[in-house]
């Protein structure tokens, strides 16, 4: 019970950092865009407008980068949950066990 309560609290855990920095690099991305855009030779000329791009390019790039580092780990997630609910499945059946391919009777 407690190690399901774990695995759960650090599902839950992942979302909430995965989210969170979305929402540091956009801030971040707004701020910082401008002055990094003028650095590289691409001048807006409004710079709400360069401040927006910063915003959506920083929370895309972190997103692409959160998904290749914690990718594997929320596809291990995904496979034990799955593993979970075809367990409950099979609990009511007796202690028959699953096959992969279908038996034909003789």
């Amino acid at each position: 019970m407690l190690t399901r309560l774990i695995v759960d609290l650090y599902a839950w855990i992942i979302e909430i950092y995965l989210w969170l920095m979305l929402l540091i690099s956009s801030v971040y991305g707004y701020y910082n865009a401008v002055p990094i855009f003028r650095a590289t030779g691409l001048v807006f000329e409004n710079n709400v407008m360069g401040k927006l791009v910063g915003a959506v390019i920083f929370a895309a790039v972190t997103f692409l980068l959160s998904a290749v580092i914690m990718g594997p780990i929320v596809a291990l997630l995904d496979i034990r949950k799955s593993v979970r609910t075809l367990e409950t499945k099979n609990r009511g059946n007796g202690n028959r066990v699953l096959s992969a391919e279908k038996i034909e009777p003789f």
